[in-house]
């Protein structure tokens, strides 16, 4: 339970499931009044763990039994009178149900919530870039918020915020989310057997989730060397409606303009959300979002842009609570992405979705889920000349930004069985229907998963699935896609097995190994000393496969003292085709290792570090095949200082420092071998992003 600054109780979560007695819980916990945690004397929030025991109630009344006999006399000799009701009898039922989400023990998911990725350093703040800190997530180059989730390319990685799906989380280059993080709950990373409602990507999936309307006044206010931001919430009408906005806006293109004349980079976005709860059991909302992004290099006075997009999405939604603990959404999706491309040319799409969800306890061990989607997508796209550009040219041009209509419709059915304590096993049927100029194909997705406590502190984890994927360009770009469903359907076969472990001073252990194939998958090319991003890429790659172990050891990030570690050691591989043999992959990273810690200094002072090392790519040979040694590995440290004064209540204003590869290191990408002068590496970077800012809050 989240015990608030005033003693009383707020969020409240079941953990271990109490049977037919959860609401009563519930319902008492929501009663209880505390002395609030404090810090420097100031009350503050904290999430506390507490146990509710039941006994049955001793019965001292002996149920009346009707003999027929008359009635005794009462007071005074009135045979008239009715003898005194027990007291039993006279006390007035009122019959109260609260409902509330059951955490998941996800064998596969990694969750980041606000409190940890508020200290993490290199993160900004910002949820989405704090997930770069997990296992399994193997970065292309330093600092970019582009990175291969188990041996899977950018491309084949879902994006989704409240279950709407974004084209990208983060703004051009090294910039910060397109939400606010004040808006933000927590953000989950699932690399393998996703939850039901999420599918049509083989690699994995990154969800953000809002937290709930809180019937307060609070806000967030950040203004940093390189951009401003801020969202405020209030409700209204006597607390039933909650309205909120909020947005970013960068101030980068001023500030580059005095160093880098010609240097443009310029990016933006905008939340808004209204709720109302209609009655005890309906809320209506609309969540609306957007984000701008334009880079671009003026050279001889011409100006070159080699990156400018937007989108914007507006959900819809009712959602309801049953009193059988039942959950159900309805939800209208309507979006707009576009991105331009070589001159004034430009491609854009117009989405629109519905989707559906219910979701009841069939007894206190098994919770059904059922639910469907549909999406289409209306792409338009400025053709050049057929006359000015090469054949080859205009048919891929063709290809990715011809006029025509995509759609994908899904359906699925999930359940989750907890027969004792602490277990947890999910099974899941899903198929996505894909449609594209007249091509369709069918994408079944079976999952299951499964969380099974073989000690007092020890869980064996383990997952299986499929997970289809219709053709993606190489990497995520708004209105960019295949048309026709090119070669047909990726398909990810996905494999995981390891162990939990809860260590002492409140250390976890997690340790996963896995094993993913994936066949049809488009990725980058086969030599990465030649890859070109503007090549369509419409051959798939040959089959891939990927496997290693992922360990994560953590200490919850919002206690005073805490530290984490993550460590990856994989193996990427392209299989062999009839001219070329097996080979590793050219993005192939053998590990990437982080360590980091966050410490309360006391007086409102907090410091954290991170450091993080991955491997080099393989080297290129003459032919383009791997196998010649590696590149050198890559470092970087993070570290962030930060003083915070609360002011009263839970108002606060905090002076921020935070840096990014601190160290100023290089990233090498390949190497470059000239007759008679030899082989040099080839590098990027430094990439240092320097931060110093005010944030506030209330």
């Amino acid at each position: 339970m989240v015990v608030e600054a005033d003693g009383t109780v707020g969020d409240v979560k079941v953990i271990d499931s109490g049977g037919p007695f959860e609401a009563a819980a519930v319902d008492a916990v929501r009663t209880y009044r505390f002395t609030p945690a404090s810090r420097a004397g100031k009350p503050l929030r904290a999430r506390i763990r507490a146990v509710v025991a039941f006994s049955p109630p001793q019965d001292t009344h002996a149920p009346a039994v009707d003999d027929g006999s008359p009635a005794a006399a009462g007071d005074g000799g009135n045979p008239g009178a009715s003898p005194e009701a027990a007291p039993a009898a006279r006390e007035e039922i009122e019959e109260v149900r609260v409902s509330g989400r059951r955490e998941t023990q996800s064998p596969t998911e990694h969750r980041l919530g606000r409190a940890e990725v508020r200290v993490l350093p290199g993160a900004f703040g910002d949820p989405f870039r704090a997930i770069d800190v997990l296992p399994g997530v193997v970065p292309i180059v330093s600092g970019l918020p582009y990175f291969y989730i188990r041996g899977a390319p950018p491309s084949a990685v879902g994006y989704y915020i409240d279950e709407v799906r974004v084209p990208y989380l983060f703004h051009f280059g090294l910039g910060p989310g397109v939400v606010q993080p004040a808006l933000l709950e927590e953000v989950s990373l699932h690399p393998a057997a996703f939850p039901a409602r999420f599918g049509r990507f083989a690699g994995g999936i990154v969800a953000g989730q809002t937290r709930d309307p809180d019937g307060a006044l609070l806000g967030e206010a950040q203004i940093r060397l390189y951009d401003a931001g801020a969202y405020v919430e209030t409700p209204f009408a006597n607390g039933r409606a909650t309205v909120g906005i909020g947005g970013r806006y960068s101030y980068t293109a001023g500030l580059l303009s005095l160093f880098v004349p010609g240097l443009t980079i310029d990016y933006r976005d905008y939340n808004a959300r209204a709720s109302y709860q209609l009655d005890e059991r309906w809320r209506a909302s609309i969540l609306t979002f957007g984000s701008f992004d334009y880079a671009s290099q003026v050279e001889d006075g011409v100006e070159q842009v080699f990156f400018a997009s937007e989108f914007h999405r507006v959900d819809m939604r009712f959602d309801r609570r049953g009193a059988d603990g039942s959950t159900s959404r309805v939800a209208a999706t309507l979006g707009f992405d576009r991105s331009r491309l070589e001159g004034s040319r430009f491609a854009q799409s117009i989405l629109t979705g519905v989707r559906g969800r219910h979701g009841w306890p069939l007894g206190p061990k098994l919770d059904v889920e059922i639910g469907v989607d549909l999406q289409a997508e209306n792409y338009t796209g400025d053709l050049p000349n057929r006359y000015a550009v090469r054949p080859r040219d205009y048919e891929q041009a063709v290809t990715l930004f011809a006029p025509r209509v995509e759609t994908v419709s899904g359906a699925w059915a999930s359940a989750v069985y907890r027969p004792y304590p602490g277990w947890e096993i999910t099974g899941t049927l899903r198929g996505d229907a894909f449609t594209s100029a007249g091509k369709s194909a069918l994408g079944p997705s079976p999952r299951v998963s499964a969380r099974i406590p073989v000690a007092r502190k020890v869980a064996f984890l383990a997952a299986m699935g499929i997970a289809p994927q219709a053709p993606a360009f190489a990497i995520p770009v708004p209105a960019v896609g295949y048309r026709g469903l090119p070669g047909g359907l990726a398909f990810a076969y996905q494999k995981s097995a390891g162990a939990e472990l809860q260590l002492p001073l409140r250390f976890s252990l997690r340790a996963v190994g896995f094993h993913h194939s994936y066949f049809n998958l488009r990725d980058f090319s086969r030599n990465g000393e030649s890859m070109d991003l503007n090549d369509t890429q419409i051959a798939a790659s040959s089959p891939t496969q990927a496997y290693g172990l992922e360990t994560f050891l953590s200490r919850k990030l919002s206690e005073r003292f805490s530290a984490f570690s993550s460590f990856t050691l994989a193996r990427a591989e392209i299989g062999a085709t009839l001219t070329e043999p097996r080979s590793v992959s050219p993005f192939d990273r053998t590990y990437v290792f982080q360590i980091g810690g966050v410490a309360d200094l006391g007086r409102g002072w907090r410091a954290s570090t991170r450091l993080l090392t991955y491997g080099g790519w393989p080297k290129q040979s003459a032919d383009g095949l791997t196998g010649g040694g590696r590149l050198p590995a890559f470092y970087r440290i993070e570290a962030r200082l930060e003083k915070r004064w609360t002011l009263q209540k839970e108002r606060w204003i905090s002076l921020v420092l935070e840096g990014l590869n601190v160290t100023g290191s290089k990233d090498v990408i390949g190497t470059r071998c000239e007759e008679g002068v030899g082989c040099s590496n080839q590098s990027i970077g430094p990439i240092i992003v320097p931060s110093l800012g005010v944030e506030a809050g209330l």
